[in-house]
């Protein structure tokens, strides 16, 4: 199928018009979600959508992948942690092709790491210190809405609890939400290179159960919101011992 795009200044309009082509296809049934990401990032590597471009908005990729605003708003928020694209508010906002080259850093680190034996013991360890490094950045910038983002995707996870892959996807969305939240760029970059790692871990040895992920994850949450950091560590330091546990028994 020919794929065309119809823009208007820099943005990447949905076609309506008879003769024009929408710019994405139906997302393939069995996996809409992986597949949403997949054309978008397929657009960007093929040179279709370029640097600054503005994608339709959600209603309108909806209709052109035929599937739920809800996926396609969970498909644009890891775009947006794998720096793909950037979303904006306001009147003028909407979704937008990073200005900078998408993942390049993060596809250095974890190719690297790709041919490299990790243990369980590495992971877990990594995701302490960059956790640990994480909340105490963000403990002096972090606001409101920011935490009332990190509880709303709490509160998506808790939709679909017996769902563990999605549900545990959605939580890990948590690493990059803290990195930005310190307002620190390299601490962007390497809560996202975590997040890809633990992406392909969790679907490797699962995760915690869905209502201990969620509790331990709102702990943390309320004591940010108190400026208890201290325990806001405790609390985060527990549950990564519990998935260090998971983990190791999964392995034997």
């Amino acid at each position: 199928m020919t794929k065309q795009i119809a823009k208007t200044g820099r943005q990447a309009k949905l076609a309506t018009k008879k003769g024009i082509e929408p710019i994405f296809a139906p997302a393939r049934a069995r996996r809409t979600f992986d597949d949403v990401v997949k054309q978008i990032q397929d657009g960007i590597s093929e040179g279709r959508l370029t640097r600054g471009d503005k994608l339709p908005t959600e209603r309108e990729l909806a209709a052109q992948f035929q599937v739920s605003r809800s996926t396609v708003r969970e498909a644009l928020r890891m775009l947006e942690i794998g720096g793909y694209i950037t979303l904006r508010r306001g009147s003028a906002g909407g979704a937008f092709i990073s200005e900078t080259d998408p993942k390049k850093l993060n596809h250095y680190l974890t190719g690297a790491l790709r041919v490299t034996d990790i243990s369980v013991a590495d992971l877990t360890q990594s995701m302490y210190l960059i956790s640990m490094m994480l909340l105490s950045a963000a403990a002096e910038n972090i606001t409101k809405a920011d935490l009332d983002a990190m509880e709303a995707d709490v509160r998506e996870a808790e939709k679909v609890i017996d769902d563990p892959l999605k549900r545990s996807s959605i939580m890990i969305r948590f690493y990059h939400q803290l990195a930005v939240a310190s307002g620190n760029k390299i601490l962007v970059a390497i809560a996202d290179v975590l997040v890809e790692i633990l992406d392909q871990w969790v679907v490797r040895l699962g995760s915690l159960s869905g209502d201990r992920i969620i509790r331990s994850r709102l702990a943390v949450i309320e004591n940010l919101r108190a400026g208890n950091i201290d325990r806001a560590r405790e609390q985060f330091a527990a549950y990564l011992q519990d998935l260090h546990d998971v983990w190791l028994k999964g392995q034997q």
